[in-house]
């Protein structure tokens, strides 16, 4: 029996060692097939059937804007993925606002038609993290913690609605002219999706009404004071709320890579002379991450 039982735990052995390699090699062929789809993009986009990044390196270099170039080839094969049914319409949609924002930064970076290491650097990571978005087919957090449209805020709303009429702070009459009200809103953003993207006027422009809703309803504290914080004063109460927050970690860690873009950016702007369209830009970025982290500041 002892023998018996020596000779089971070595064929146990054997079996297990030789599923190691086996798992390995599955594990392998995943990553190349995922790669191979990443450099499929890639030629789709840039024509660089190499899957090779060197030819948008070369553009940088050359004070030239290759993801403004090729936004309308990036779009057309999200696109075309979501009518395969191989991506769902709210991640293409997400996929191309980011890439949206991702052109207007590469925008700003080029104005002066130069492109620093630190900038081209920041470029390329955020292009590959979307390539790779779109290799995988979803977010990392797809289904987590995402800031809800408009559209899947409405029976929340009307919740809070209801309950203030309940309890006296608005009339029943007011109520329901803020559901009006908020019905258009979701109209108002149905047309804004009609090419499939929200770009961040858009954001803005919604996130104001939202804003303005908000108040009527009269269930959220709201200070006059607030509105005057300065957009540094702002990142910090960001950089303090996420980890107090009961987000992911996943949504954290996105946070924080959005929060240090902005901290960047909200440097730069300290030390050049910016426009109104860049100063609204920075405000909605940050109304965008206050508003998923549930920050009211006004």
């Amino acid at each position: 029996m002892k023998n018996l039982s020596i000779h089971l735990t070595t064929a146990t052995l054997l079996v297990v060692a030789s599923l190691v390699p086996a798992e390995a090699a599955i594990q392998n062929d995943q990553q190349s097939r995922q790669q191979e789809r990443i450099d499929n993009i890639l030629g789709t986009i840039f024509g660089d059937r190499g899957g090779s990044s060197s030819s948008i390196e070369a553009q940088w270099a050359a004070g030239r804007t290759p993801l403004a170039n090729q936004q309308t080839q990036f779009n057309t094969r999200v696109d075309n993925d979501v009518q395969t049914a191989s991506l769902e319409q709210r991640t293409a949609t997400r996929l191309k606002s980011d890439y949206a924002e991702l052109v207007q930064l590469e925008l700003r970076y080029g104005a002066d038609r130069r492109f620093t290491t630190q900038e081209r650097t920041e470029l390329a990571d955020r292009y590959r993290a979307l390539t790779q978005v779109l290799a995988n087919q979803a977010y990392d957090d797809d289904g987590i913690d995402q800031t809800p449209t408009v559209a899947e805020g409405k029976l929340a709303f009307i919740a809070r609605v209801d309950a203030s009429i309940v309890a006296r702070r608005i009339s029943r009459v007011a109520g329901n002219r803020l559901k009006a009200d908020y019905t258009m809103l979701v109209q108002t953003e149905n047309s804004y999706l009609r090419d499939g993207v929200i770009d961040q006027r858009e954001r803005d422009d919604l996130d104001a009404r939202l804003d303005v809703l908000d108040e009527r309803v009269g269930d959220t504290a709201y200070s006059g004071s607030a509105n005057m914080l300065t957009p540094r004063a702002r990142l910090d109460a960001i950089a303090k709320a996420i980890p107090l927050s009961n987000l992911a970690a996943t949504a954290q860690a996105q946070l924080r890579v959005e929060h240090s873009d902005l901290s960047y950016l909200e440097a730069a702007f300290t030390k050049l002379t910016v426009t109104m369209d860049e100063r609204r830009y920075l405000e909605g970025r940050l109304s965008d991450l206050e508003r998923r982290l549930q920050i009211r500041t006004r």
